[in-house]
């Protein structure tokens, strides 16, 4: 797997660049995780003495749809956070993805402030949300969902002093 190229616009600056420092369940997925096993094992072991002696295929159905629906949003998180190199240049917030070359790109005077939510070791989740994201017509988001969905930077390394970084950029305008 290659690093994807940044591409930098003419008189733009790179102020960041780096990946999620580790990949693995954080907060609520650890309770999803285990909830998720637990409702799956019940089925399972309900139909597993199959009175004819036969295989129970209901119930392995029923727990193979309970884990994906379970398990599913978790590891697609784990799998994109792993995959992707996030760049903050002083007028955009990129997110590539390592494996198929796609990035996304935002530019800060599109984007509310930065919300970050610390963790134990200096790292750090930083959410940037466009400022139109929040308008609605009949409670359904204008726009495609690519462009309402926000950017999350993963355990980011000294996430505060990236914070920081945007918010001065984004006061600079």
């Amino acid at each position: 797997m290659e690093e994807p190229i940044v591409v930098l616009l003419p008189g733009e600056r790179l102020l960041w660049s780096g990946r999620s420092r580790r990949v693995a369940p954080v907060g609520r997925e650890w309770f999803r995780l285990a909830v998720g096993a637990i409702l799956v094992s019940g089925p399972l072991a309900a139909g597993l003495p199959e009175p004819d002696g036969g295989f129970p295929v209901m119930a392995v159905v029923v727990a193979v749809f309970g884990l994906v629906l379970a398990w599913g949003p978790v590891l697609w998180r784990l799998r994109s956070t792993r995959r992707a190199v996030y760049a903050v240049t002083d007028r955009r917030v990129l997110v590539a993805d390592r494996v198929s070359g796609r990035t996304r790109e935002e530019y800060l005077i599109d984007l509310e402030r930065p919300v970050l939510r610390p963790g134990q070791d200096g790292t750090g989740t930083l959410t940037l949300k466009r400022w139109d994201a929040s308008a609605n017509f009949f409670r359904a988001p204008v726009g495609s969902r690519k462009e309402w969905l926000p950017i999350e930077l993963f355990t980011v390394p000294d996430a505060a002093r990236l914070c920081g970084l945007i918010e001065a950029e984004q006061a600079r305008g």
